[in-house]
């Protein structure tokens, strides 16, 4: 997964364009990847120089929160359901 559709998929506000973003995005590629935000940094403007092996621990990372949203999701339903008896 490409860092920019990672921070496309996972940064809600501030929106893409929008003062702020680039920030938001390098920190969160540092806490995904493990890097510094400094090294996320030197990867350019749109992250193209980034390394081959990011594309795979990004989709890793994706696929974890994927599985926390749809759990945390779950949850909620689960809970509705037991305070909500038909």
């Amino acid at each position: 997964m490409e860092p920019s559709e990672f921070c496309q998929r996972w940064i809600v506000d501030p929106a893409p364009g929008e003062w702020g973003y680039r920030q938001a995005c390098t920190k969160l590629l540092a806490e995904a990847t493990g890097l510094s935000e400094r090294s996320i940094e030197n990867w350019g403007k749109d992250f193209s120089n980034r390394p081959d092996y990011i594309l795979l621990i990004l989709q890793k990372d994706n696929a974890l929160r994927e599985i926390q949203l749809t759990l945390t999701q779950l949850e909620k339903l689960i809970e509705s359901a037991l305070h909500n008896p038909r």
